[in-house]
């Protein structure tokens, strides 16, 4: 009975709250049993990994503090709000839609890359590792507003950009950066809130909606598209290729012209469809082509060539090349706006030296 007792007494000696058994002479440091002590949490974001090697603690202590501050971030931003345009004919309206994107991981990826290991303790008895990892919340939020303000700088620049520079082209990139940058600061904001104990952000020096209104204002009063193309169906994909620019959000002035210095830009080409002979008793086949070529003014310089052709089959001839009609509609279209989007918005990405070397249809 006594040896029972002493044995009670000895078991509840080495629990300690928490759940945690400890033996004499183990006794963990401060930061284990009350972290929020050690590294108040107006000062640290904290976690706390336990694993058999110091090196798989250290990384749970790392995903524990990722957990939080992400979880956290995530809070914030659920209610961030962008816009996206939709055309419908002649009537447009902004859409609010709920994004938690891409930016916030980023943005997110780059504080936590100021995640330490605070501390690290060693209990031989059970042969395991304790890490505390932390983020000096002082340390981070003097990083985010560095990045901040050179954002901010940057965005002041694309914005004056958008709205005075004298090429059209380059003050649809000067927009449309300024739009993509201030995205990217909402994702950063989101992760200042997290940060200061405060939960207060910085305001930026513009709204995505303002210099949203500003380039579609511009692109619909000043921005001059023209298109001219020949051959089979090309009333029908010169609509199509005028849709796709609208989706696009370049749906300014675009009308049908043959003056090559008649607009911004000129989106000049071909269209053909034609019967081929094939040996299959069921189906009747068409080929179709396309080659347009994108030109920029003043001077009609020559910034981009697609050429696109395919094959498409019906029991019928004719339903054959509705069929190809309706293909080469989509592809060519789909082309056309990928490129200008590209080349406005990417410049760097794009070549500066186009030429056309080759053509998808046959020349006579």
């Amino acid at each position: 009975m006594t040896f029972r007792i002493f044995l009670l007494i000895t078991v509840w000696l080495g629990v300690l709250p928490g759940g945690c058994a400890w033996l004499a002479g183990e006794t963990p440091p401060d930061w284990i049993m009350s972290p929020h002590q050690v590294y108040p949490p107006d000062r640290f974001l904290t976690g706390i990994g336990e694993a058999e090697s110091r090196e798989q603690a250290e990384q749970r202590a790392y995903t524990a503090v990722a957990r939080v501050f992400s979880a956290r971030v995530k809070a914030q931003s659920i209610d961030r709000e962008t816009y996206a345009l939709y055309e419908s004919g002649d009537m447009s309206h902004t859409q609010r839609a709920l994004q938690l994107d891409h930016r916030t991981q980023v943005t997110t990826s780059k504080v936590l890359e100021n995640v330490n290991v605070l501390e690290v303790w060693y209990q031989p008895s059970k042969h395991q590792f304790f890490a505390l990892a932390g983020l000096d919340r002082q340390q981070a939020e003097h990083g985010i507003l560095e990045r901040l303000d050179t954002l901010d700088a940057t965005i002041e620049n694309m914005v004056r950009q958008g709205r005075s520079h004298q090429q059209k082209s380059q003050r649809i990139r000067g927009f449309k950066e300024a739009m993509r940058l201030l995205e990217d600061r909402t994702a950063l904001n989101a992760d200042l809130r997290v940060i200061r104990p405060s939960g207060e952000s910085l305001m930026a020096p513009y709204q995505v909606p303002t210099i949203q209104r500003e380039f579609q204002d511009f692109v619909s009063r000043d921005l001059v598209i023209t298109v001219s193309l020949t051959g089979d169906h090309h009333d029908e994909l010169e609509r199509a290729i005028l849709d796709g620019l609208k989706q696009e959000g370049l749906f300014g002035n675009v009308t049908a012209s043959t003056s090559q210095e008649g607009g911004d830009l000129a989106i000049e080409g071909q269209g053909r469809i034609w019967t081929v002979a094939l040996p299959d008793p069921l189906f009747k086949y068409v080929r179709w082509c396309g080659d347009i070529d994108i030109y920029e003014n003043p001077g009609h310089k020559l910034i981009g060539v697609i050429s696109e052709t395919g094959r498409e089959g019906h029991i019928t001839e004719r339903e054959a090349q509705v069929r190809a009609s309706g293909v080469m509609q989509h592809v060519l279209s789909r082309e056309v706006a990928r490129f200008l989007t590209q080349s406005l918005l990417h410049p760097h990405d794009t070549p500066s030296d186009a030429s056309r070397t080759s053509h998808a249809c046959p020349q006579p």
